[in-house]
């Protein structure tokens, strides 16, 4: 992947925002994931791909909250038009309350510029 100079100014921007984060966040997963050696391992998205990051790539997405993570599954199903297109195969879910301590987190509070191509909107998943 190669940016452009605007995009590569933007990134370098968002870096010198970057902070340091202490707290707990949550993560729920398919019960055929829930060993919890491997549950922030990412080796589920690398496997599989997730919302943000392609196959390949290994990524763990936590909530801020257990009732986000949860909210994530439903709004997952809204977004496929209410029809059960998660199947029993993927319940029950475990939700596990991770401790985190990360040197530098960017937050966005709205989406980057559309400059970005590879930036894929939440509800296109």
């Amino acid at each position: 992947m190669s940016f452009s100079p605007d995009e590569l100014a933007a990134i370098e921007g968002w870096m010198k925002r970057a902070r340091p984060q202490v707290g707990i966040f949550y993560r729920s997963v398919e019960y055929r994931f829930m060993d919890p050696t491997e549950v922030l391992s990412g080796m589920g998205t690398q496997r599989y791909g997730g919302r943000f990051a392609t196959v390949g790539t290994r990524a763990v997405y936590l909530a801020g909250s257990d009732e986000t993570a949860s909210r994530e599954v439903l709004a997952r199903k809204k977004r496929l038009g209410n029809t059960s297109q998660i199947t029993l195969a993927k319940y029950p879910r475990v939700a596990f309350a991770v401790s985190v301590t990360l040197q530098k987190v960017l937050t966005w509070l709205q989406k980057p510029p559309k400059m970005f191509s590879f930036w894929v909107p939440a509800d296109a998943t």
